[in-house]
């Protein structure tokens, strides 16, 4: 063997690198994808005038950026182990700022849908790398878990900057600038990335991407969403829906059959059986759907019923993005202080402002029926947002601790994905009922909104208890 094949991979930093540009890289990746979640709510009432968007197109213009987020977060993991993280990284700010451009410019829905799923596709690399990049850049200590904090602490504040910045640009320069905003940023980050990373010749022989696992259980999740949004509007005898229904039939044992006999699979099944491990999925997935449809179904409400334009909505809501960030930032000292139960006192308070705007009225009071409730779900959201994947892995194996960290993280998207769905239906019908199968009026549709608040309120609730059940001291 030569010499040159023993010769160890460069370390991830060029030589003479500061680490703070490690952390940068991590923070801004991790805002860029959490801004982009939350800027689009603001500006889907003005997306929907402009391209008249049914309300099945609104959905999933929320939707198809989670779905292909979550469903190949975990293959985008795995390029990055054996190519690269700053190739994966490139090709991720690449595709993300060219999808934004293309969703910026859009004149249709199918563009826009098209443009969304390959923004959810690029920001899965954007979302798995940075943690890896400050690994790199720090030595183990201090610095490492500050470094840690901060990028975590930039997730979080992404969804306020996102709220703020999703009302501002709306409001002066239209919906299309929320698409916009990302190009520069992302330029700014491929140079920075570029600059400052090194390249990784890794030998990546006799290992490979498991592309058809990813790619099935996308497709299965995918098509049991479609159904669910077309079935509010044409029923479940709809062909269309059938069909969908029966692709996510075969899709889903395609997927378990594809990790059992992959060499490398996406998913070790094994993992599964670890007590913490579906518990913590579906405690996290129900996380994801609150945070999703909380803020969805909140801008809808704010705009569609109440009349505020996008500026008033984003003031609205800002405090539910600023408590979170600020509980989110907080629970790790609470739990270091030797706080327990946050993830179940967290669902429990976001449930209880979530039950709160059930009672959302047509004209509500800016102090007791916005300011207050949405306080609540956002200090419940921020608790249990970071100390619920904590208290998760504290009951993992060591070995197992990335597999089972990756696979929170996927279930917080795809529970997003799937609960929007669920809900939006949910509201559809209500609102239906409601107008007695007639056209929907103010009331009707504000009837479906409160609905789907109280059932959110019983998703978080659920999620809450879940925690209970997991197989550590501290839960």
């Amino acid at each position: 063997m030569s010499s040159l094949s023993l010769s160890p991979a460069p370390a991830l930093l060029r030589r003479g690198t500061p680490s703070w540009v490690a952390t940068l890289v991590a923070c801004l990746c991790a805002f860029m994808v959490v801004m982009d979640g939350a800027i689009v709510n603001i500006a889907l009432p003005a997306m929907r005038q402009d391209l008249a968007l049914s309300s099945v197109q609104l959905q999933w213009v929320v939707d198809v950026y989670l779905l292909l987020l979550g469903g190949f977060m975990l293959l985008a993991a795995r390029a990055g182990d054996l190519y690269g993280r700053r190739a994966v990284l490139l090709w991720g700010l690449a595709l993300f700022s060219a999808a934004s451009l293309a969703a910026g410019l859009a004149n249709s829905a199918p563009m826009l849908l098209a443009a969304r799923a390959v923004q959810g596709f690029a920001a899965a690399a954007l979302a798995t790398s940075p943690l890896a990049v400050i690994m790199a850049g720090h030595p183990q200590g201090a610095g490492r878990e500050r470094a840690i904090g901060l990028w975590a602490a930039c997730a979080a504040m992404g969804s306020a900057f996102g709220v703020v910045a999703g009302g501002v640009l709306t409001s002066l320069w239209g919906w299309r600038w929320v698409m916009f905003v990302n190009v520069p940023a992302g330029v700014l980050l491929m140079a920075i990335v570029w600059v400052f990373l090194n390249p990784r010749s890794a030998d990546s022989r006799g290992q490979a991407l498991d592309v058809p696992g990813a790619v099935s259980l996308t497709l299965a999740l995918g098509a049991l969403i479609f159904a669910l949004a077309q079935a509010t509007h044409d029923g479940w005898s709809e062909p269309s829906v059938q069909l969908a229904l029966v692709v996510a039939g075969v899709a889903l044992p395609v997927f378990i059959m594809v990790q059992r006999r992959a060499r490398e699979p996406l998913v070790r099944l094994e993992v599964l059986r670890l007590r913490n491990v579906p518990i913590g999925m579906l405690m996290i997935g129900g996380l994801g759907a609150v945070l999703t449809c909380s803020t969805y179904f909140l801008s809808q409400a704010l705009q569609r019923i109440v009349g505020f334009d996008a500026w008033d909505t984003s003031l609205a809501m800002l405090p539910l993005a600023l408590t979170l960030a600020v509980a989110a930032m907080l629970s790790r000292r609470l739990r270091e202080a030797g706080f327990k139960r946050l993830p179940l006192v967290g669902g429990l308070t976001s449930a209880a402002g979530l039950a709160w705007l059930h009672g959302l009225p047509a004209q509500p009071s800016m102090l007791v029926d916005l300011l207050l409730p949405t306080s609540l779900v956002g200090i419940g959201c921020g608790l249990t947002l970071m100390s619920a994947t904590q208290a998760v892995l504290s009951g993992i194996p060591q070995k197992d601790s990335g597999l089972a960290a990756g696979l929170q993280n996927t279930a917080r998207q795809l529970g997003g994905a799937i609960g929007l769905a669920s809900l939006v239906a949910l509201a559809h019908g209500v609102g239906l009922r409601s107008a007695g199968g007639a056209v929907l009026s103010q009331a009707a549709e504000l009837a479906g909104y409160q609905a789907a608040f109280l059932a959110t309120a019983l998703i978080s609730t659920a999620s809450a208890l879940l925690s209970l059940l997991l197989g550590h001291e501290e839960g």
